[in-house]
């Protein structure tokens, strides 16, 4: 009996915690940067997006992600690392861009951001962005290597490429042009 008591005054508080914490706001926030590579003194373009799935309303939302990008390894060349938004309403999202350039090759963690908000009783929240785990920057040597065109390189090959197509090509031509006024000849005769 007190047993089945016990049982049913904790499926009690486990509902009630689970009904009031659907009344606050619920911020997700993803993380996520949109280059293909991430390379050393190239633009890499932050993108961050926060969702508030819950039933009310989430303010003085400030999403901060300075501790993820050292000053000595990245320049701020757009936007900022932090961001305030007044008001999330509930089922709404927000977006946030920041564009940086690495000034250091080699692999990076990238941390979540971290997201504070209050909900409309003032009570202040803190949640993290998604994570994006280790990530290599490459050098510019590197980059270069990979994602140029190259075009020297090409060059040298089309340097190398004309004698062995153009000389029997003028072989032909020559004895095709000696023929060709040969049989001209023989025609006129």
């Amino acid at each position: 009996y007190i047993t089945n008591n016990l049982r049913m005054f904790a499926l009690f508080v486990v509902l009630f915690a689970a009904a009031a914490a659907q009344e606050n706001p619920i911020l997700l926030a993803s993380k996520d940067f949109l280059n293909d590579v991430i390379a050393e003194d190239k633009h890499l373009t932050m993108h961050y997006v926060i969702h508030n799935i819950g039933t009310e309303v989430a303010n003085d939302v400030v999403v901060d992600d300075t501790a993820g990008f050292p000053a000595g390894e990245f320049e701020v060349v757009s936007g900022a690392l932090s961001a305030t938004f007044d008001a999330i309403a509930a089922g709404a999202n927000v977006s946030h861009a920041v564009v940086l350039k690495p000034l250091v090759s080699g692999m990076h963690n990238f941390v979540p951001a971290m997201i504070k908000y209050k909900n409309p009783s003032g009570d202040e929240l803190v949640t993290y962005s998604s994570f994006l785990d280790n990530n290599p920057i490459l050098s510019t040597t590197e980059y270069n290597r990979k994602h140029s065109p190259h075009l020297v390189d090409w060059l040298i090959f089309v340097g190398l490429c004309t004698p062995v197509l153009l000389i029997p090509f003028l072989m032909w031509h020559s004895s095709h042009s000696k023929y060709e006024s040969l049989a001209a000849k023989a025609k006129k005769a």
